[in-house]
C-alpha cells in the first residue's frame, strides 16, 4: 500500500537524538530515495486510493487502513488493535471480523493471531456492492468485546473505485502506532467535570498530639535489658505500658535522689497537714461569722496548693519505691522505662550497658496511624477559602497524584487559625489524616491544595495533557489513529489532576494524556512522514 510521500526536512542533531531515544521513526533525505521505484510504478498505475478507520470501543482502540474495496476482490485490512487499559498492542490471540449488508446474513472471518505485535492483516472479501456494516470482535478476560466500524463502502468494480471521491486523510503530526505502543501513549476524551479552584501551599507532616512520646532517663545511669529479654529495636511495635528497658543509676546519684524525694515528701506532708488544719478551723469560724469569706477563700487556696505539692512528691517517691526502693552498692536500684503510648519504636539513644545522662531521651515512640498536615495560608488567600475547606495532599514523589483528606472519612479539618501571624502574615491551617500504611512520614514536606469557594461544571482535561511551549500551554488532539494536532489552549481552574479548558479544545475530542511530550517532539520535525508508515 502506498502512502503519500514527504518533503525534504531537517531535524538537527539534538532533536534527532531525543526522538531516537523515544523510539520514534525518523526519516531523512528528500522525496524519492528508497521509494523511487515505487513512485515510478505508481506514476504509470495511478494513485492508489485508500481509506482509514479510527474507532474506540469499551476496551480497545482500532486503527485500520485499506484500499477502496471492490466487490468480490480480496482486500487487505491492516488493523491495529490497542488495549486501552494497558496501552499496549494486542500481541496474541484471535479476532473476528463480522460483515453484514443490510438484513442479510452476516459473513464472519477469524484471524488467528496478529502478523506482528498489534497488527492483524486480514484479507476480507465482500461479495456485493453497497454500504457494509463491519464490526471487530475481540476476546477479553471479561468476555468478547464488539467494536463497530463506520460503514465500509464496497464498489461494484475497479473503475467505480478509481473514479470515487475519497476524503483526504486528516493532516497533522504523524505519530505511528508502533511509536505510541513503545512509550505507552494514551488519550482521553475532553468532558465536563466539576472543578474546584484550589490554593496550593507548602505544608509539613507532623505527629498528632498524643501520638508521639519520648521516654526520658530520670537520672544518669546504665541501660539494662529486662531479665530474659532483649531491648526492642527501632521499627518494632510496642504497646502502652510495655517495659522497654531498665535503668541502673549510679549509687551516689540514686541515693541523693531518693533522699531528696523523701525530704520533699515529708515537707509536703507537713505543709498539707498544717494547711488542712488551718482550712478546717477557718471554715468553722466562717460558719460562725468569726472569719470573713475572703479569709476562708485564702485558706482554701493554701490547702489546695499543699494538696497538689503533696501529690507530686508522693508520685516521685512512689516511682523510686516501684523501682526497688533505696539503692545500695549491694542491692542497686533498677528503674523501669516503659512506653507511655502504643506505637512504633522510632529511635533509641543507647544499647545495653551504655550510660545515659539525666533528662536524656532514651527512646521515642511514634504512632503514625494518624498525622497532622500543617500549612500556613497567606493572608491574601484567606477570604477565598470555601466553608468546607476540603484539601488534597499531593503525594510525595508522585507528582500529579492527589489524596483527598476529607474523602471517604480519611480525615478532617482540625483548625483554621483566628489570628494572623504578624511576622509571616499567614494563618495556620491544620488537617488530621489517617495514615495506616505510613505513606506520610512525620517531618515530611508536602504540597497541600486547599479548596476555595469557586467551583464550576466545566470542560476539563487531565493536567498531564498540558505541555509548555515557549511559555504557553498547549495540548495535542488525536485526529485519527496516527495523526495528531497541536492546539493552543486557554486554561481556567486547576483542580488537582484536572484543568479547565476555556478555549482550544471542544467536548469529545481526544487529547493525549500520556506521551504528550513525545508527540511534541514529533511535531517539531518536518522529516517525519505526513501520513504514517508503509505496510
Amino acid at each position: 500500500m502506498k502512502r503519500n510521500q514527504f518533503q525534504c526536512g531537517w531535524f538537527g542533531e539534538v532533536g534527532l537524538s531525543l526522538v531516537a531515544g523515544l523510539g520514534l521513526v525518523v526519516f531523512s533525505g528528500c522525496k524519492g530515495g528508497n521509494n523511487a521505484a515505487h513512485d515510478d510504478a505508481d506514476a504509470h498505475e495511478g494513485e492508489v486510493k485508500t481509506a482509514q478507520i479510527t474507532v474506540f470501543g469499551e476496551r480497545h482502540e482500532i486503527f485500520a487502513e485499506h484500499r477502496l474495496v471492490v466487490a468480490g476482490t480480496p482486500t487487505k485490512f491492516v488493523t491495529h488493535v490497542t488495549d486501552l487499559k494497558t496501552l499496549e498492542p494486542r500481541r496474541e490471540g484471535p479476532v473476528r471480523f463480522q460483515m453484514r449488508l443490510g438484513q442479510e446474513a452476516p459473513i464472519e472471518q477469524v484471524e488467528k493471531g496478529p502478523s506482528r505485535a498489534g497488527i492483524y492483516e486480514a484479507m476480507l472479501t465482500f461479495p456485493k456492492a453497497g454500504d457494509w456494516s463491519v464490526a471487530l470482535m475481540v476476546p477479553t478476560e471479561d468476555g468478547e468485546k464488539s467494536i463497530p466500524f463506520p460503514p465500509v463502502k464496497v464498489f461494484a468494480n475497479a473503475h467505480d473505485a478509481e473514479q470515487a471521491e475519497v476524503p483526504e486523510p486528516p493532516s497533522g503530526i504523524s505519530f505511528l502506532k508502533e511509536q505510541q505502543w513503545k512509550i505507552l501513549a494514551g488519550t482521553e476524551p475532553a468532558a465536563r467535570h466539576r472543578v474546584v479552584e484550589r490554593v496550593r501551599v507548602a505544608a509539613r507532616v507532623r505527629a498528632r498530639p498524643g501520638f508521639s512520646a519520648a521516654i526520658v532517663a530520670p537520672v544518669s545511669g546504665q541501660l539494662v535489658a529486662p531479665s530474659g529479654q532483649w531491648l526492642p529495636q527501632p521499627g518494632k511495635r510496642v504497646e502502652a505500658g510495655q517495659l522497654l528497658a531498665l535503668l541502673r543509676p549510679n549509687f551516689s546519684e540514686a541515693a541523693a535522689r531518693v533522699a531528696e524525694a523523701n525530704g520533699e515528701f515529708n515537707t509536703a506532708k507537713a505543709a498539707l497537714d498544717q494547711a488542712e488544719s488551718a482550712y478546717t478551723r477557718t471554715k468553722k469560724l466562717a460558719a460562725e461569722q468569726a472569719k470573713s469569706p475572703r479569709e476562708l477563700q485564702e485558706a482554701e487556696l493554701v490547702y489546695q496548693s499543699a494538696k497538689a505539692r503533696y501529690a507530686a512528691a508522693a508520685g516521685l517517691l512512689a516511682t523510686f519505691k516501684q523501682a526497688g526502693g533505696v539503692s545500695s552498692p549491694d542491692a542497686p536500684l533498677l528503674m523501669e522505662l516503659r512506653a507511655p503510648i502504643a506505637g512504633v519504636l522510632n529511635s533509641m539513644a543507647a544499647g545495653p550497658g551504655e550510660v545515659v545522662s539525666a533528662n536524656q531521651p532514651v527512646f521515642t515512640v511514634l504512632n503514625p496511624e494518624s498525622v497532622w498536615i500543617e500549612a500556613s495560608i497567606p493572608e491574601a488567600s484567606i477570604a477565598r477559602l470555601s466553608t468546607g475547606k476540603d484539601a488534597s495532599v499531593e503525594m510525595p514523589g508522585q507528582p500529579g497524584q492527589f489524596l483527598s483528606i476529607t474523602g471517604d472519612g480519611r480525615g478532617q479539618l482540625v483548625s483554621f487559625g483566628l489570628e494572623v501571624d504578624l511576622a509571616t502574615r499567614t494563618v495556620p491551617l491544620i488537617y488530621e489524616l489517617k495514615n495506616p500504611d505510613g505513606t506520610l512520614r512525620v517531618g515530611q514536606s508536602v504540597n497541600l491544595h486547599v479548596e476555595t469557594a469557586r467551583a464550576e461544571e466545566a470542560l476539563a482535561i487531565p493536567s498531564a495533557a498540558i505541555v509548555e511551549e515557549d511559555g504557553r500551554p498547549i495540548a495535542f488532539v488525536q485526529l485519527a489513529g496516527e495523526t495528531f494536532e497541536k492546539r493552543d489552549v486557554t486554561l481556567g481552574i486547576r483542580d488537582g489532576n484536572w484543568v479547565q479548558i476555556l478555549s482550544g479544545i471542544t467536548e469529545g475530542e481526544r487529547v493525549v494524556t500520556k506521551g504528550a511530550y513525545a508527540v511534541r517532539l514529533a511535531s517539531v520535525s518536518s522529516a517525519i512522514p505526513a501520513h504514517g508508515h508503509v505496510h
